[in-house]
C-alpha cells in the first residue's frame, strides 16, 4: 500500500467531505477519488458505502481507518528519530509565502538560533497557503504560515497577522473617473486559481472577471500588476510596502480581517526543541496571538 493513498484515505475519512479533503490535501477531487479505487482494490473489499446518501465506512474500512492512522503515526515518529540521529543539529523545516518568510520567520529564526546552537532551520518558499498546509499534513514540513485556513484539531496554530483580499491595480493605471467595473472591462485579472479559499471569497462575492490570467505566484501578480496593464488579486500583506508606498490603488475588497495562521501538527509539539521555537514565534507576535480562536 502507498503512504500516499492511506494518507488520502485518513484525511477522506476525517473531513467526511470530499471537497475539504482534497482542499486540505493540495488534490484535484478525480485525484482523490483514484486513490480511494487503488487502495479499495488493493484490499479487495469496499471500504465506503452509502447510507442515507451520505458515505460511511464499511467494518472493512473502519479496522483500516485505526491501522491507517498508527502506520502514518509511527512512519511520522520514525521520520523524527531518523532525522535526530542524520547529525548532531536538531532540523526544524518551515515554509510559507515568499513575503511569509521574510516577515514572520527569518527575522525570529536569528534569535532562535543564537541559543539553539544545535538547531538547524531549513525555510521553504510556496507558491500558495494550500501548499503550505498539505506539506504540514504530509510531514514534508514541521511549521507553516498559511492564510485563513481552516483546521481542525490535529492541528496547533496561533494567530500571527491578519490579510485582506483585494483588487488591486497601480496607481500609475489608477483613474478617478473609472468605476470597478470599467477596470474589469479594460484590463485582464491575474489571481491564483489553485487556491480554493480565493476562488470560493470570490464566488461569494459573485464577482465575475471578463478576463482572467491564472498564476500560481503572488509575486508574478504583484510584479505584473505593477509594470504592466493588469489588475491583481491578492493579500494585502504582500503589498504592504506597496500600499503605504502608494504605488498601488485598491479597487475592491472581497474579505477582511482574515487570519494569517501560524500552524503545525499537535504531535509535533511533543519534541521540546519544537515546542521551543512554536513558542518563540508565537511570543513574537504576541498581540495577534491572543485573538480569541487561536489554540495551542
Amino acid at each position: 500500500m502507498e503512504i500516499r493513498h492511506l494518507q488520502t484515505f485518513q484525511i477522506v475519512v476525517e473531513e467526511q467531505n470530499l471537497i475539504q479533503a482534497a482542499m486540505r490535501l493540495n488534490y484535484s477531487q478525480p485525484t482523490l477519488t483514484k486513490h480511494l479505487q487503488l487502495l479499495e482494490n488493493e484490499v479487495g473489499l469496499p471500504l465506503f458505502e452509502k447510507v442515507d446518501n451520505r458515505r460511511k465506512l464499511t467494518k472493512v474500512g473502519e479496522i483500516l481507518y485505526e491501522h491507517a492512522k498508527n502506520i502514518l503515526n509511527e512512519l511520522f515518529n520514525l521520520q523524527r528519530k531518523i532525522e535526530e540521529f542524520k547529525g548532531e543539529k536538531q532540523l526544524i523545516r518551515v515554509c510559507g509565502l515568499d513575503d511569509h518568510c521574510e516577515r514572520f520567520f527569518l527575522p525570529q529564526i536569528v534569535n532562535f538560533q543564537k541559543n539553539n546552537q544545535n538547531v538547524l532551520i531549513e525555510v521553504y518558499s510556496v507558491n500558495s497557503s494550500d501548499e503550505a498546509l498539505k506539506k504540514v499534513i504530509l510531514n514534508e514540513v514541521d511549521f507553516a504560515i498559511v492564510n485563513g485556513r481552516p483546521l481542525n484539531s490535529e492541528f496547533s496554530y496561533q494567530c500571527i497577522d491578519y490579510d485582506d483580499l483585494v483588487l488591486f491595480v497601480s496607481s500609475e493605471l489608477a483613474n478617478d473617473t473609472f468605476q470597478t467595473e470599467d477596470y474589469l472591462a479594460k484590463y485582464p485579472v491575474l489571481f491564483d486559481d489553485r487556491a480554493p479559499f480565493i476562488n470560493f471569497e470570490i464566488l461569494k462575492m459573485r464577482t465575475h472577471f471578463p478576463n482572467t490570467i491564472y498564476c500560481n505566484s503572488d509575486e508574478t501578480i504583484k510584479n505584473a500588476v505593477l509594470n504592466h496593464p493588469y489588475l491583481g488579486v491578492i493579500g494585502t500583506g504582500r503589498i504592504k510596502k506597496e500600499i503605504e508606498a502608494g504605488t498601488v490603488t485598491i479597487l475592491e475588497t472581497y474579505t477582511t480581517n482574515l487570519p494569517v495562521k501560524f500552524i503545525t501538527l499537535t504531535k509535533t509539539l511533543n519534541n521540546a526543541i519544537f515546542q521551543e521555537f512554536y513558542t518563540s514565534i508565537s511570543k513574537a507576535y504576541y498581540s495577534f496571538s491572543h485573538e480569541p480562536n487561536s489554540n495551542s
